[in-house]
C-alpha cells in the first residue's frame, strides 16, 4: 500500500523487537525495518532475551549495523515481559511490537499510524499478516465464547469482509505486528505476568482496552510478512506449547468468561481494571533512606514477593525501595502484580543482585519464605532492619494468596 497519503504524523515512534537465539532472523528484520520505515522519526529496540554468546554478537554486529538500541537480557523473560522491558525503555509516543520474524513491507507504517491517530477511540492498530508465499494468515481475530479464539483468514477460512482493505473493529491483533501509544500500554499495565510464559497475553490486553473504553484496529491491506512461532517452536515441543496454552486458556476464562459469554446475546459490561500510575524511576529524595528488598528468582506471583512488596507499600513513605532480584523486571510487572495483591507502592526501583551496590547507611534485607509458609529475612542489615522483620513476623499468622 502506498504511503502518499500519510506523510505527516504527530506521534514519534519507538520499534520494538525481541531476539532469542535467532540473530540472522531479527537482522533480517532489521534490514527491512530501515529499508520501508519512512515519514516519521523513528528509533528501534531490540530486547535480546538471554541469547548464546554467539547469537548475542551476531544481535550486536546487527544492531551496530542499523543503529539500534540493544537491551541484553540475561535469561530468556519471555514474550510479555521482554516487551514491557522495552516498552518502558522507549523514547517514542508510540510503540510497535514487532517480532523478529516479520519482515515489513514498503508503505506499512503510514496507515497504522494514521488510524491510531485518527480512527474513533483507537487503542491498538494492527497490520494484515501473510506468510512468505503471499498466502493470507490473519485478518485481526475475534474471542469465542468459551474463550478460544478464530483468527480470520487462518488455514482459507472465511476473511471475505475484514479482507477488504480498510480498517475493521476486531477483539485482537496479533502482537506480532502491533501499534499503540505508549502511555496507553502503560497505563493499561502492559502485557500481564498471569500469562507467562506466553500465549493469551496479547488477547488479555487488548480485552482490557476495551474496558478501558479503547477499541482495536486491524488495517486490512497494510501488510506484513509473518514467518509465525519461529522462536516459540524452538523453545517448546509441540505437548510442551500445547500444555501452556490450555493452562493460559484457563486464566484467561477465569478473567473474561462471563464477558465473552453474555455479550453474544446482550449488552455486557467488561471487568473493571484500574489504571496503572505508571511512574518512572526516581533517585531518592534528600533525606530519604534506602531499603534493599531481594528475593530469590524471578519477580513474580509467589508467597516471597508477596511478602517483599507488602513491605515495600507498608513503608513506601518513609523509605525509598529497590526491589532486588536475579534478573531485570519492568516496572509494570511490579506495578500488576501489587495491583493484584491490593497493594500500593510509592516511588521504586528495580536492580539485578549482581549489579546492587550498599551504601553505609542503606538497609538490606533478603526475604524467603521457610517451610511453614513464614517470610523471614535470611541475611540482611541496616537500620530499618528491625522494622522490616516487625513487620513480617505480624503477616505471618495468615497466607491468603496461592502460588499461582
Amino acid at each position: 500500500m502506498a504511503d502518499i497519503s500519510y506523510r505527516e504524523h504527530s506521534l514519534t515512534l519507538s520499534i520494538i523487537v525481541l531476539n532469542w537465539n535467532l540473530g540472522r532472523m531479527t537482522q533480517e528484520c532489521l534490514a527491512s525495518i530501515r529499508a520501508h520505515t519512512s515519514n516519521v522519526e523513528y528509533e528501534i529496540i531490540v530486547v535480546d532475551n538471554g541469547s548464546r554468546p554467539d547469537e548475542k554478537s551476531t544481535v550486536r554486529d546487527a544492531c551496530h549495523l542499523h543503529d539500534a538500541r540493544l537491551i541484553e537480557l540475561n535469561q530468556n523473560l519471555f514474550f510479555g515481559e521482554a516487551n514491557n522491558i522495552g516498552a518502558e525503555a522507549a523514547r517514542g509516543d508510540a510503540i510497535l511490537f514487532l517480532n523478529n520474524d516479520v519482515v515489513v513491507t514498503p508503505g506499512y507504517i503510514g496507515p497504522l499510524l494514521h488510524a491510531l491517530e485518527t480512527a474513533h477511540r483507537a487503542g491498538a492498530v494492527g497490520a494484515e499478516l501473510r506468510y512468505p508465499n503471499g498466502q493470507l494468515q490473519e485478518v485481526g481475530g475475534y474471542v469465542r465464547p468459551d474463550g478460544w479464539t478464530i483468527r480470520h483468514g487462518l488455514a482459507r477460512s472465511p476473511a471475505s469482509v475484514l479482507s477488504e482493505p480498510g480498517l475493521h473493529i476486531v477483539d485482537y491483533c496479533s502482537a506480532a505486528c502491533l501499534l499503540l501509544r505508549r502511555d496507553t500500554f502503560l497505563a493499561a499495565g502492559g502485557f500481564d505476568p498471569l500469562f507467562d510464559p506466553g500465549y493469551f497475553e496479547d488477547v488479555d490486553l487488548m480485552l482490557r482496552l476495551r474496558a478501558m473504553g479503547l477499541f482495536t484496529y486491524c488495517c486490512a491491506g497494510t501488510t506484513v510478512i509473518h514467518k509465525e512461532s519461529a522462536t516459540s517452536t524452538a523453545i517448546w515441543s509441540n505437548p510442551r506449547r500445547a500444555a501452556i496454552i490450555h493452562r493460559n486458556h484457563r486464566k484467561f476464562v477465569d478473567r473474561w468468561g462471563k464477558f465473552i459469554q453474555e455479550r453474544v446475546f446482550g449488552t455486557a459490561t467488561p471487568p473493571h481494571f484500574d489504571r496503572v500510575d505508571w511512574v518512572a524511576e526516581h533517585s531518592r529524595s534528600d533525606g530519604t533512606r534506602n531499603l534493599l528488598l531481594q528475593g530469590s528468582g524471578l519477580i513474580g506471583r509467589n508467597r516471597t514477593w508477596l511478602s517483599i512488596i507488602r513491605v515495600a507499600s507498608a513503608l513506601r513513605d518513609s523509605a525509598h525501595v529497590t526491589f532486588v532480584a536475579d534478573e531485570a523486571c519492568s516496572r509494570s510487572r511490579i506495578y500488576t502484580i501489587a495491583m493484584a495483591w491490593g497493594q500500593t507502592l510509592g516511588e521504586f526501583s528495580i536492580a539485578r543482585t549482581s549489579d546492587v551496590k550498599y551504601q553505609p547507611d542503606d538497609t538490606m534485607a533478603f526475604i524467603r519464605v521457610n517451610d511453614h509458609g513464614d517470610a523471614e529475612i535470611v541475611s540482611g542489615e541496616g537500620p530499618l532492619l528491625e522494622i522490616v522483620a516487625n513487620f513480617l513476623s505480624t503477616r505471618s499468622a495468615y497466607r491468603p494468596l496461592s502460588d499461582n
